[in-house]
């Protein structure tokens, strides 16, 4: 990452001439010193006066003038001259474009126009009114800090605000449409390890472009990096089936457990006020717990009493996690030819995630006697994520 960076500022350095107008300084200063070494004779080598030649332009030209090395005879003092005026022209035109070059790669960056070179981060692709909302959760759900990245085409003022808003946090912003590849790519795709799809819908558009646009956008991911995790958001519950065939991990449609809430308010507003508070990163809250390594083989009651007397953490359920199995994983890392061969045929039937999504178990209110094993999850309420 870090050559990549260095690798691009030298790119940018060159196309705006920084080079050049370096190397026209070094000659300037190169110029002073021969001018010095042969009109100032006060000195019997020729290598001194050009060694204090040298010296004598360098602090000329930057300005700074020491006064131990000064000329003079008529000729040496009209070379001075000449080097205060060159040295004005030049190093002003040094300068001033060195300095363009970091307020334009500011200025851009401010407006999401460079690529990302963070790794292991999290997009958020799209965004709606409820946006803010899930960034907010999202980063006060993470476990550690986690860079977080938005690919939309927010306003600059809006996304500056957002930066602003959440300035503790690693929060990047990337303008443009996320649903083409070489926005995904600037994104950094291919290093990211998670990758959530918003219904972002534009003005105009109906339910099934929206869910349109959140299909292709969830193909194009899986086709640069096919281990990324996605989750996506839909408006039109029956393209499920769709998103869910092209690797998706967890679908969610909007508005799908509405009903479900609003049912419970009515039956007993106070057990909706509990689940509200549950689904809320304030105050007590649900938390992933994932079971050590000591506790593998051993009874949930055994854990459950140590997260008690530790954290005040009450588990409420436990879920198991299996990863997919993805044709890379068959492959060798080298090139081959049978290794082409097998991706080329798997490619031409869509089975380049061989067993599909990630798959989740999940047991509810798990009694103490449950044996606790490895990729397993315990998920309790508590105020605060426990730290085993």
């Amino acid at each position: 990452m870090i050559k990549d960076y260095i690798s691009g500022f030298l790119g940018v350095l060159r196309r705006e001439r920084v080079f050049n107008l370096m190397l026209a300084v070094s000659l300037l200063i190169l110029l002073g010193g021969l001018g010095f070494s042969l009109f100032e004779t006060q000195s019997e080598s020729w290598w001194v006066r050009f060694g204090n030649g040298i010296w004598w332009a360098l602090v000329t030209l930057t300005t700074v003038g020491y006064g131990d090395v000064v000329p003079q005879s008529f000729w040496g003092r009209l070379v001075g001259v000449g080097l205060m005026l060159g040295g004005v022209l030049s190093l002003s035109l040094l300068t001033a474009t060195v300095a363009s070059v970091f307020v334009e790669r500011k200025f851009r960056r401010e407006r999401g126009l460079e690529p990302i070179k963070t790794i292991n981060h999290i997009l958020i692709l799209g965004w709606h009114y409820d946006g803010e909302v899930l960034l907010d959760q999202l980063l006060k759900r993470l476990p550690a800090p986690v860079p977080v990245v938005l690919v939309n085409k927010l306003p600059p003022e809006q996304s500056e605000r957002l930066k602003e808003r959440f300035h503790p946090y690693e929060v990047l912003y990337l303008w443009g449409d996320p649903s083409r590849e070489d926005i995904l790519q600037k994104a950094n795709v291919r290093m990211a390890q998670k990758a959530i799809i918003l219904a972002d819908r534009q003005e105009g558009e109906t339910a099934a472009q929206v869910d349109q646009r959140t299909l292709l956008t969830a193909l194009t991911l899986k086709s640069l990096n096919a281990k990324i995790r996605v989750l996506a958001e839909l408006l039109q519950p029956e393209n499920r089936p769709h998103l869910e065939r092209a690797g998706v991990d967890e679908v969610l449609v909007r508005g799908q457990y509405d009903s479900l809430l609003l049912a419970g308010a009515l039956a007993s507003p106070g057990l909706y006020h509990i689940l509200a508070t549950l689904l809320t990163a304030e105050g007590q809250n649900l938390w992933p717990v994932a079971v050590p390594l000591h506790f593998h083989g051993r009874p949930l009651g055994e854990m459950a009493a140590l997260l008690k007397e530790r954290h005040q953490a009450l588990p409420v359920a436990v879920y198991t996690e299996g990863q997919a199995l993805a044709l890379d994983d068959l492959l060798s890392g080298e090139p081959s030819g049978i290794d082409e061969f097998i991706r080329r045929k798997f490619t031409e039937t869509g089975m380049t995630h061989l067993f599909g999504r990630t798959k989740v178990d999940c047991l509810v209110n798990p009694p103490d006697s449950f044996i606790l094993g490895p990729h397993q999850t315990l998920v309790v309420i508590a105020l605060r994520r426990p730290i085993l």
